[in-house]
């Protein structure tokens, strides 16, 4: 299955997201849900994704128009969040330096 996601993407997911991916688990707290692999596709091309933020994913949302995007170029990338609305990198915002720092946070969220 994460074989058919980079596939679709064109690009090798970041290792440390695909190594969580590959737990399948939907991972989520209060404010945070991670899309499942079986997910993952289907909601990118719902917003867009490669679109309006080409090089980046989709990886989950806030549950109140808000996506959780990480480049695709990286081995760690920075989470971003951004409104479902535009889905472009220029309009968001940083909610974490490294994807491997947002998960030891328990993907910690402040709107």
């Amino acid at each position: 299955m994460i074989e058919e996601i980079e596939k679709h993407f064109g690009s090798p997911l970041p290792q440390q997201y695909k190594e969580l991916l590959s737990t399948n688990k939907v991972e989520t707290n209060n404010d945070v849900r991670l899309y499942s692999m079986n997910e993952i596709i289907e909601r990118n091309d719902c917003y867009e994704t490669k679109k309006y933020a080409p090089g980046y994913i989709n990886i989950g949302d806030d549950g109140g128009g808000m996506a959780f995007i990480i480049n695709l170029n990286t081995n760690d990338p920075e989470v971003l969040v951004v409104g479902h609305g535009s889905m472009s990198p220029e309009f968001a915002d940083s909610v974490s330096p490294s994807f491997s720092s947002w998960v030891k946070s328990g993907f910690e969220y402040d709107e």
